[in-house]
Parts: C-alpha cells; sequence; structure tokens
C-alpha cells in the first residue's frame, strides 16, 4: 500500500478507494501462479507456518525491542492453534514445529548435493520396491506384404529391468532442558543443519557408490581388472608405462562408450585429480614445439579445501582444514586441443589413494546415470523424556536409488596415476623401406597397465 497515494482524495471516496486497492492485494496474495485461489484454510495455515519460521529464525523474536518467546511458549502457541484449525477446518493439519524444523535441516541439504541431483527423480510411495522396465530394439519389423498376406506383428524385445528397494535413513537430536529453558534456537538450530548434512552425506555416498560399482571399465591399471581391459599409456621421462592418462586413452574410451550406444558429455572427478590434465604430456609436446606457455601446464579451476570464514572471529583461528578434499573444488578439463570439452564434477566421493597416488574417473552420459526414487522427504517428529528433561528429535527420509540402463551410460577409468607423463610421438620414426619402426616406443595398443592393487 506504500506505493499508493490516496492524498489528492478526501472523506468518502478517498475511503472507498483505500478499501479497493486492499481487497486488490489480498486477491494478489491469495492466488498462485496458476490464477487459483488458496481456500480460508490454505491462507491461514501458510500465515501461521510464515510466523513460527519468522520467530525461529530470529531466535524467538518478532522484532528487535520485543521479548523473547521461549520455546515452551512457542509450543504451547502451536498447539494451540493447530487445535483451533483442526477443530474448525482439518483434522489432517499437522503441527507447525515440525514444519519449521524439517525446512532447516532441507537448507542445509541443498547446497552441499553434487552428484544426487544427477539422478531423475521419481516419486513414488506404493511401496518398498518398484521394477523399471528395459526395453530392446522391435522384433519383427515392417516387411513387404504380398496381396492377402497376414501383417508382421512387431513386439518390443524385453531388456531386463533396473530394481530399487527403497529403504529408510535417519538421525536423532537431543534437546536438554536447558536448551529449552533458555530458549536457545540458534544451538538447536545448529545442530539441525548438522544432522542435514549427515543425512546428505549419507546420500551422496550411496549415489557415488551406485555409480562407481554399476559403470563398465573402459581403462585400468588395477591388477584385478580381468581380461580384455586396456591399460593407460602413459608414460614417464625414460620411456616407461607409469600408469597416467593420454588425450589418447579418453578419445579411445570415448570411442568405446559411443560403440555401445552413450556419448559421454561429464566426468566426475575427485578434487586432488586435478594435475592430471594440468600437466599432460601431449600439451606439452606440442605447446613446447609451437611456442604455446598456455598448454605447458594448466592451472586448477574452482578454489582449493580451507575455510577462510574461520578467520572472521577475534580469535584469528587458522584456516586449515583436516581433509580438505572435503571442501575442495579444484579441477582442470581436457586441454583444447583435444577439440573437445566435457563437464567435469567434482566429489569427494570419487575414489582416491593417498599413498598410490591413484584415482578413479568416470567418464558418464549425464543424461543416463540412474533414478533417485523417493518415498518421503526429510521430515521431524519430537518427544519428551521427562525422566531426563530432554525433549529428542528424529528425522527422517526415505528413498532408494538404481542405475539406468544397466549402467551401460557410465564409463569408469579405474585407479589412474596422478603423476607427469611425457610424449614420445615426434620421437617414432619409420623406415619406409622396410617398415620397421625405429623407436622403442611401441605398444600402446595391447599394454594392460601397470598393475596397481
Amino acid at each position: 500500500m506504500e506505493e499508493l497515494n490516496f492524498d489528492v482524495f478526501e472523506g468518502e471516496q478517498k475511503k472507498v478507494l483505500m478499501n479497493l486497492a486492499e481487497s486488490i492485494k489480498q486477491a494478489k496474495e491469495t492466488k498462485d501462479d496458476l490464477g487459483f485461489e488458496d481456500s480460508d484454510v490454505t491462507r491461514k495455515d501458510k500465515a501461521n507456518l510464515r510466523k513460527v519460521r519468522e520467530v525461529w529464525a530470529k531466535n524467538g523474536r518478532l522484532d528487535r525491542n520485543s521479548e523473547q518467546i521461549t520455546i515452551d511458549q512457542l509450543i504451547e502457541k502451536d498447539i494451540a492453534a493447530t487445535k483451533m484449525m483442526r477443530d474448525n477446518f482439518s483434522t489432517d493439519l499437522p503441527m507447525l514445529i515440525p514444519r519449521t524444523l524439517s525446512n532447516i535441516v532441507r537448507e542445509a541439504i541443498e547446497p552441499a548435493l553434487v552428484l544426487t541431483p544427477l539422478l531423475t527423480r521419481v516419486n513414488y510411495s506404493a511401496g518398498t520396491r518398484v521394477s523399471f522396465p528395459t526395453f530392446g530394439a522391435l522384433a519383427n519389423g515392417a516387411a513387404d506384404i504380398a496381396e492377402g498376406e497376414e501383417y508382421p506383428e512387431g513386439t518390443m524385445e524385453m531388456g531386463g529391468q533396473t530394481e530399487c528397494i527403497i529403504g529408510k535413513s535417519g538421525i536423532a537430536l537431543k534437546v536438554t532442558e536447558e536448551q529449552r529453558r533458555y530458549s536457545q534456537f540458534d544451538i538447536i538450530s545448529m545442530n539441525l543443519r548438522a544432522c542435514g548434512r549427515a543425512l546428505a552425506r549419507l546420500k551422496e555416498r550411496k549415489v557415488a557408490d551406485l555409480i562407481t560399482t554399476n559403470g563398465t571399465i573402459l581403462i585400468s591399471n588395477a591388477s584385478d581388472k580381468g581380461t580384455g581391459v586396456p591399460g593407460p599409456t602413459g608414460r614417464n621421462a625414460a620411456g616407461a608405462y607409469n600408469g597416467t592418462l593420454t588425450q589418447d586413452d579418453i578419445f579411445k574410451a570415448w570411442g568405446t562408450m559411443i560403440n555401445t550406444g552413450f556419448v559421454m558429455n561429464t566426468m566426475i572427478m575427485h578434487p586432488f585429480a586435478w594435475k592430471i590434465f594440468a600437466d599432460e604430456g601431449l600439451a606439452r609436446l606440442f605447446g613446447f614445439e609451437n611456442g604455446m606457455a598456455g598448454l605447458l601446464r594448466q592451472w586448477p579451476q574452482g578454489s582449493p579445501g580451507n575455510a577462510p570464514q574461520w578467520t572472521q572471529t577475534m580469535l584469528n583461528h587458522n584456516t586449515y582444514v583436516s581433509n580438505p578434499e572435503n571442501l575442495a573444488t579444484t579441477y582442470n578439463n581436457l586441454p583444447s586441443m583435444f577439440g573437445r570439452t566435457f563437464n567435469i564434477i567434482v566429489s569427494p566421493y570419487m575414489t582416491f589413494t593417498a599413498s598410490a597416488n591413484t584415482t578413479d574417473i568416470v567418464f558418464c552420459d549425464i543424461n543416463e546415470l540412474g533414478i533417485l526414487v523417493v518415498d518421503e522427504d526429510v521430515t521431524s517428529d519430537e518427544w519428551t523424556d521427562p525422566s531426563k528433561d530432554i525433549m529428542k528429535i528424529k528425522l527422517r527420509e526415505r528413498y532408494g536409488v538404481a542405475v539406468k540402463n544397466d549402467g551401460r551410460g557410465i564409463g569408469i577409468l579405474k585407479s589412474i596415476k596422478i603423476a607427469k607423463s611425457v610424449d614420445f610421438i615426434d620421437r617414432i620414426a619409420v623406415n619406409y623401406n622396410t617398415g620397421d619402426v625405429l623407436s622403442p616406443i611401441t605398444g600402446d595398443e595391447n599394454f594392460t597397465g601397470i598393475g596397481t592393487a
């Protein structure tokens, strides 16, 4: 109403116009983007929920000068308001505080997720097990038909099915009588957000395991990879294979997936794997011979794993963290001379072995990773144990994850060495009279890896 000026009108005329403007404003607020009006119960419930969230976010105060509302007072008002709503409108209305707490937990989850959003979400509440059929080619295709001949009947071949089992994940939080008595909203909110991050980490780990255990191994240094899987062909300065990745390896892996029917557009890597493409041999050789300094080495993009916000206190804390990979977002894309770029997604849940300095890389079609079947988003329940003066809050969610296409859209580059590679392509000479190769740097086509554990 502040943007409207009715001072040019007087008396009854001004009053009528102000009432009309107020009615228009309320009508707009009670409609969503689709133009549907909210019912009285929905409007009242939204207002109550908004007020409870505001009180909680402001540590029990509606404004700077008001008295602090205690948690017990807030619970009493919640019970009274919910009872009135159920008596007058509907018995299905849930309490306000549990929905506020669930919202706090979801706020903590959203920014932390990297791999989970890559899955296709499906809402399903009809059981704990769901199957998605996979269809192959059409059998008995179209054909020329003679006069009076029966039409051939086409049938879709079943290619198997993807099964997803829905489970329950959760965590509990204790709130002491002292925290309630002195209305320590900020401490309770901090613990709730920590619980939310714990649920997020669990889900992220499940998705990472789903991707890395169901993909097809394209290139591997591992000694237990099986037969027929080539190894990376990177070499050290002496010309010996050292388990590093080359641009030729990437091209061969990409070609293998193309022949399978999937276009690889994404790499999922550990944040410590950025040096694989930063110091790649062929790019360095090309840059050296052509005076292109930008190809000699590439500096990482993203941020290192530290906590600069810790210095914003009078204690001047160190910014070092014990597990920097959990915060780091460092990465490097393929050298520009490769001719194709890929989306790079950085996750600390990709396999990295510090002792051997090796890592796994997921090479995939981002649209064909998997399915996230959600039965129930994060919800909360609470109860009181009077014998210990403790209120306990439990948080739970129900979901399951499953891979698409039996993992055929996921390729794995396994146990890749993070080290400097040297390319000798300009040192290979051929005697065109005899066809002999005059350099010992041969054998890439049949190399099967250096055999790491």
